[in-house]
Order: structure tokens, then C-alpha cells, then sequence
């Protein structure tokens, strides 16, 4: 695959713990050992790797009705699952945004920094692909970019979710779903 000079790769949620603490998650996930070379990959051609991370105050203030579902408290301030997992953590070039809500779109500066960079393109890898992931490709694709999901450098709650994720993704563009092999082999242009 062509890889467009004007993209940028959006690492959703890839925090300490394999994910938060009150969450499910499928078992058997291929992410945490395709995500960093899909991140080396974008590093290397000094595209943008964009680092987002779910963080909630201690308070629960910011939870809004996130608990109204299966979702139990998680990733709250000072603890360990608000950090970067190790295997995929922010390097110095890359940029970092902390979110309240599923979307990495929703009360942050995400779509300035894409503009401000000209970025057309998103690929997104990371967790889950039911919430967090999905929702940031529908903000996306509503705020008119192009989005490509990697879909063994995501993981959902569970298969059965992801899967249905995957086919709602590309419901919205019919060419978003591609594999690390895909970037892997792919080139900049």
C-alpha cells in the first residue's frame, strides 16, 4: 500500500497494564507485537505519531455516562494504567494528547494539530476497537479525513465486538480496513 506523505498514525489508548483496569479485553491479540513496528514504520519516515491516552480525574467528575455500560472505573489519574504501555511509549518526536471521552476528537486539540500539520490520512492502531477506536474513526471520517484501521494493531472487548467494529469502520469507508503487512510493505509517497 502507498503510504500518502500527508498521514499520520494515531496510537489509541496503548496503556500500561494491557489496558485499564474495570475493562474487558479479548484474548489472543496480535497488538502489542505489531503496534511498535507500525510505530517504528511511521517514526522512521518522520510522519507523525500522535500518542492518545484515556485519563480520568481521581474525582470520577469526568466520567459522564461512560459507567452506564459494561465499563467499570478505570484509568484514573496517579495510577499505573494512564501510563504509556513500555513496548509502543512516546518517543520525544512524537505527540501526546490526554482524553476524558471514547473519541480522540472530543474536548481535545486533536483536529488543530491535524490541520495544523496538513494531515489528510489517519491510520489508527491500539484499543479498543469497539470504543475507543471506533469512535475516533467516526470523528474522523465527520471531520473529513481519510482513516485506515490496522486491524491486527487493534484490540477490542472482545472478537466477536472487534469484528463488528472492524465492519462498522468500514461501512463508513469501504477501503479502512488494512493489515501491518499493508504499511509494513508500503511506501511513502
Amino acid at each position: 500500500m502507498i503510504i500518502p506523505e500527508n498521514s499520520a498514525l494515531i496510537v489509541v489508548d496503548l496503556q500500561d497494564g494491557d489496558g485499564c483496569d474495570g475493562i474487558p479485553i479479548m484474548k489472543g491479540s496480535k497488538t502489542y507485537e505489531n503496534a511498535p513496528k507500525i510505530i517504528k514504520f511511521f517514526r522512521d519516515r518522520q510522519l507523525p505519531v500522535i500518542q492518545i491516552r484515556e485519563m480520568h480525574r481521581a474525582d470520577m467528575s469526568d466520567f459522564g455516562r461512560e459507567l452506564d455500560g459494561v465499563e467499570g472505573v478505570h484509568c484514573l489519574e496517579g495510577t499505573r494504567n494512564v501510563e504509556f504501555n513500555p513496548l509502543t511509549a512516546p518517543a520525544k518526536t512524537d505527540y501526546t494528547i490526554g482524553k476524558r471521552r471514547y473519541s480522540a476528537f472530543l474536548g481535545t486539540d486533536l483536529d488543530l494539530l491535524l490541520q495544523c500539520k496538513g494531515i489528510k490520512t489517519l491510520f489508527l492502531i491500539g484499543g479498543l476497537t469497539d470504543v475507543c477506536v471506533r469512535f475516533t474513526a467516526v470523528d474522523a471520517h465527520q471531520h473529513d479525513y481519510h482513516f485506515y484501521v490496522v486491524t491486527d494493531c487493534v484490540t477490542g472487548s472482545s472478537w466477536k465486538a472487534h469484528e463488528y467494529a472492524l465492519k462498522n469502520m468500514k461501512y463508513l469507508q469501504r477501503e479502512s480496513n488494512i493489515t501491518a503487512l499493508d504499511i509494513l510493505e508500503g511506501e511513502v509517497q
